[in-house]
């Protein structure tokens, strides 16, 4: 199984990581205070997973980080959660890197200090794009005042640097998106319970509440003044790029929770073969999908819309194959298992939060429906059948 590629690929970059959570155990890290999976994060040194090396970082391919989510899915859900959402915004900084003064410092301070991210871009509402922001900015002396919420907002307590869409309108009334870094330390950020559910409560996904935070202005990117459509295109690029990462790492850490379901499976005696293959089929042509649109990002190094509808249709078949095989699994465990042990229902229902994530199959369609009459329009309709 390509989960065990997974692993070892995992052991490369954060040796030694696997086995503490193997010794540990699942449920028991899933039911951990988040401040010890933040700790765990740090000490296996992943912050700087995707850091190119130039920065201090370990600069891991696309491909190997799908392998790395799969494998700390498969054994620590939440923890593959925090990590999607801190190294998607790593993705993001990188592509932000020459547009940005603080961009390559920061990497380096990541890298170095293993500062963790967190990401305040979309809300958890149906519908929502990534970037939307419901903060605003307000122009003062130095930089920007950032006002309000953004939850869920995983690692809310133990991050150290979150990193937000922001939306400031000028004086003649037109909003301008952008980015905006800001050191959680000092900052003047309210947390407020927001996570009711047990499932993946360990990501410590909860409500900030920004209370009139100062940023300056090197720590923000808007489009707006004389530059302001070279800046409007490198961070429209840089967004695609970061969205890309996303769904493939969102696919690849839910693959995970799937994957170790289907493993309890595998322990049992008695099971069919024809029934092993279906999941075989699932999780390994999931697997494969990820990898595939991996790739092609690694060989671009750039993303384009093209590439993101691309990444929307695996995560979309992933989140399939992820239903079908979760679902197949736990009937062939039986009711026993799933009465008796804590994990087979908690796994389920972990690998359906998939569903949950930005951006929302209704939000991508009119994206996924362009894609497909644009890629049919190069195509020639065949000649009709003379019968």
């Amino acid at each position: 199984m390509s989960i065990q590629e997974a692993r070892a690929a995992t052991e490369q970059y954060l040796p030694g990581l696997i086995a503490e959570l193997k010794h540990q155990g699942l449920m028991q890290l899933e039911h951990a205070e988040p401040a010890q999976l933040c700790q765990l994060f740090r000490r296996s040194n992943a912050a700087g997973l995707l850091i190119p090396q130039q920065y201090g970082g370990l600069g891991a391919s696309p491909r190997d980080t799908i392998n790395v989510l799969r494998a700390v899915g498969s054994l620590c859900p939440s923890l593959a959660v925090m990590m999607t959402m801190h190294h998607h915004t790593i993705a993001t900084i990188v592509q932000l890197g020459g547009i940005i003064p603080a961009a390559e410092d920061l990497l380096r301070s990541i890298a170095n200090n293993q500062l963790l991210l967190a990401s305040a871009f979309a809300e958890g509402k149906p519908g929502s794009p990534i970037f939307n922001s419901s903060l605003k900015a307000s122009a003062v002396d130095g930089g920007f005042v950032l006002r309000g919420t953004k939850k869920p907002c995983t690692m809310s307590h133990d991050m150290d640097v979150i990193v937000a869409g922001v939306a400031c309108t000028d004086t003649g009334g037109v909003d301008h998106q952008g980015f905006a870094v800001i050191f959680a330390e000092g900052a003047n950020i309210t947390r407020e319970p927001f996570w009711k559910t047990p499932i993946l409560r360990a990501t410590d996904s909860n409500a900030l509440i920004f209370n009139d935070v100062f940023v300056p202005d090197e720590m923000v990117l808007l489009a707006e003044g004389a530059n302001a459509e070279e800046i409007e295109a490198s961070a429209q690029e840089a967004s695609i790029s970061g969205l890309c990462w996303f769904q493939l790492m969102v696919g690849a850490s839910y693959l995970g929770a799937a994957s170790a379901l289907v493993e309890l499976l595998v322990c049992k005696r008695g099971v069919q073969d024809t029934h092993l293959a279906q999941l075989a089929i699932e999780l390994e042509g999931a697997h494969q999908a990820l990898l595939g649109t991996a790739g092609t990002l690694e060989q671009r190094q750039e993303a384009d819309a093209g590439l993101y509808s691309q990444a929307l249709c695996s995560r979309f078949s992933v989140q399939a194959a992820i239903e079908r095989a979760s679902n197949l699994a736990v009937e062939l465990l039986g009711g026993m298992s799933f009465i008796e042990s804590e994990q087979v229902s908690y796994l389920l229902a972990a690998s359906r939060a998939i569903g949950f994530h930005p951006i929302s199959r209704t939000a991508a369609a009119p994206t996924l429906a362009d894609f497909l009459r644009n890629t049919g329009s190069t195509v020639d309709a065949p000649e009709p059948a003379h019968v």
